[in-house]
């Protein structure tokens, strides 16, 4: 017989271990945060510029009336962009029904099984797990999955 003790033991060990990891992680990351504080402020100053400088491109490009300008550091445009469709589904699909041929062209008719209905009538024994079989349904049961968790909040 295996003595439980012996696992409760190693299993205590693993998880103060683990909890110990986590600890030191949020440490680091907190080190890491005070490090990179600087950069992160100099960072958002450079996207500042940037926003900046590209409000100023786009200014300047629509007061010089073109298009598009080409320099040696680069060029901006206004890039054509396609009309925007918006459709209202139910007003369409009553249009298209009102005319067969319509129908046809425009409306598609899609079955859907309703899983959940049936799932629901083989946990109440509606039907059997072997007429489930014959109609086209394999049941696989799976292995537990794996779980921990440790006490503190980590």
């Amino acid at each position: 017989m295996v003595n439980a003790d012996v696992f409760k033991t190693t299993i205590e060990d693993d998880l103060k271990e683990i909890a110990k990891a986590k600890l030191d992680i949020l440490i680091l990351q907190r080190q890491n945060e005070n490090l990179c504080k600087d950069n992160n402020e100099k960072i958002k100053k450079f996207a500042e510029e940037i926003e900046n400088r590209e409000l100023s491109l786009e200014d300047n490009l629509s007061k010089s009336g073109e298009k598009k300008i080409e320099t040696s550091a680069g060029w901006c445009a206004y890039r054509v962009m396609p009309d925007s469709w918006e459709y209202d589904i139910p007003k369409l699909i009553h249009w298209a029904n009102e005319d067969e041929v319509r129908r046809d062209r425009y409306v598609k008719v899609v079955e859907e099984f309703r899983k959940a209905e049936l799932k629901k009538d083989l946990l109440n024994d509606f039907l059997t797990k072997e007429e489930a079989c014959d109609i086209g349904i394999t049941i696989t049961p799976q292995a537990p999955k794996f779980n921990y968790k440790l006490n503190g909040g980590l």
